[in-house]
């Protein structure tokens, strides 16, 4: 590994204050601990197949199939179900659902087929075995079914009440009725009981629903309700960057910063991405593939997609992945703070609505370098770098040499993650990277606006921050470092110090 810079944080010119002990943000030893439900629709599979390749950092303890209101299984004995403004105008038996075994019949036999390699990038890769056994059925019936038990709301419901202190990141790609009915169970078994105020604290504290939308009825009739205290994280916003382009009248949009469109395109996607055993079960446009047992997924029909209700873009563009914005959060990029949802990061930064349920939605708009409103730019900020983050670890896929990989640098702040500063102090600021591959490591630094308490602009050049004459005692000034190494995919990743003003 290459060592780069290290200095430690110095404040200078008026009036010299201390540096506090507090450690900067950091990886915490234990990995998130997080469960995923599915409906399992096209822009799933392609979440799926990213999110897979990030196993070794998450502690995955479940990969369950639910109902959403897009998708749900019927109950195979031929009951009709209808709600009012649905795809469907009459009573159906099943609505597009994709297979009770999808994850198990396509995605691990891709996975075990590519495991060995990625195993020589990282050893802590789980098994094509060990991710067979997280596999579980949820509530898939219909539509916000919660009234039964099933493999997927027990596992829930055991991991919410075992002596595992960590929260549990409960990830809703459908629906959350395989979740409500897992609180539900754990309702109904304690309630009558003198230990169910205790339990219900408990579980509220443990549980974070991380939600790509409200796909059927049962947050707003069941979860807000019963458990109001339960920190429920509302991403739909990040379709933005991540969903269908259907926006515009269903014209297709524009993905990324100006900077970063490239990655959208077909030559990009199709070139790094839908390549080999695992990239060739992405989904982009006009590829060819469709979902078995989903007859409106035409995107990748070039003969039914120009028909379909959304126009498509070129072939091989970027398609969908809706549900990646719920598990970038809890990526290890240095900027991670999943117990903060305020704190910025490839998940974007969110804003609480209410306290009481316990729900956030991310921020409409954040500032860029030029001081402009930006739309969605909590979670466009970061696409060029997750998009090259993904291309790298296909390419982990491709080959069982460790040095034709690109591994991510270490980037940290040299010194504490807070500085006290008085007002027109100025404050130094050193970098400590390595590299595993050797490559070299670009540093920049920013402030990121949002997350500080001072409400104008501060100049970050070359790590020399100078705190602006009419910041007010108390006010904080974030300042993020990046630091980018020179691969064939620039990998990236960040640290952040604090400037707390005195």
């Amino acid at each position: 590994m290459r060592l780069r810079a290290f200095a430690t944080a110095v404040v200078v010119g008026a009036g010299v204050l201390s540096v506090s002990a507090s450690a900067s943000a950091s990886w915490s030893a234990s990995k998130p601990r997080t469960v995923v439900t599915t409906d399992m629709e096209s822009d799933d599979i392609a979440s799926l197949v990213r999110y897979l390749l990030y196993t070794n950092e998450l502690d995955t303890r479940g990969i369950v199939y639910t109902s959403s209101k897009f998708h749900w299984a019927g109950d195979g004995q031929g009951t009709e179900f209808f709600l009012p403004n649905r795809e469907y105008k009459t009573p159906q038996t099943s609505w597009r659902w994709t297979g009770n075994t999808t994850i198990e019949d396509q995605l691990i036999p891709s996975y075990a087929k590519v495991y060995p390699n990625l195993r020589r990038h990282d050893p802590a890769y789980p098994s094509p075995g060990e991710l067979k056994s997280l596999v579980k059925l949820g509530n898939i019936d219909f539509e916000g079914e919660m009234t039964k038990d099933t493999a997927g709301s027990n596992l829930i419901r055991d991991l919410l009440l075992d002596n595992d202190r960590r929260p549990l990141y409960l990830q809703a790609w459908g629906g959350t009725s395989t979740i409500a009915r897992a609180l539900k169970s754990i309702e109904e078994r304690y309630r009558s009981s003198p230990r169910w105020a205790s339990v219900k604290a408990a579980v509220s504290g443990k549980a974070v629903i991380l939600a790509s939308g409200f796909q059927d009825e049962t947050y707003a009739n069941y979860i807000s309700q019963a458990w109001p205290a339960i920190r429920v994280d509302e991403l739909s916003a990040g379709y933005a960057t991540w969903g269908f382009n259907c926006n515009n009248n269903g014209q297709g949009n524009v993905r990324g910063l100006p900077a970063d469109r490239f990655y959208f395109t077909g030559a990009w996607i199709k070139r790094n991405i839908q390549i080999g055993p695992w990239g060739s079960l992405y989904r982009s446009w006009l590829d060819g593939q469709t979902t078995p047992g989903d007859p409106l997924d035409v995107f990748g029909d070039p003969v039914k997609a120009p028909g379909g209700w959304c126009k498509p873009m070129a072939e091989y563009d970027f398609l969908s992945e809706g549900d990646n914005v719920v598990f970038n959060q809890l990526l290890r990029t240095g900027l991670q703070k999943p117990a903060d949802p305020a704190t910025g990061g490839w998940g974007g930064r969110a804003y609480q609505v209410s306290e009481s349920p316990n729900l956030w939605r991310l921020i409409p708009a954040e500032k860029d370098a030029t001081g402009a409103d930006v739309a969605n730019l909590t979670t466009l900020r970061w696409a060029g770098a997750a998009q090259n983050d993904f291309a790298a670890r296909i390419q982990w896929t491709l080959t069982s040499r460790y040095s034709a990989g690109n591994h991510p640098p270490s980037v940290r702040v040299a010194g504490p993650g807070t500085v006290k500063a008085r007002p027109g102090a100025t404050v130094r600021l050193s970098a400590r990277t390595s590299d595993p591959d050797h490559a070299r490591v670009s540093t920049t630094w920013w402030q990121y606006p949002e997350e500080g308490a001072y409400p104008g602009t501060v100049t970050t050049s070359g790590g020399k921050v100078t705190v602006p004459v009419d910041a007010k005692p108390g006010q904080t000034i974030s300042v993020i470092l990046q630091g980018t190494d020179n691969g064939e995919h620039p990998l990236t990743r960040y640290d952040r110090v604090t400037i707390r003003v005195g």
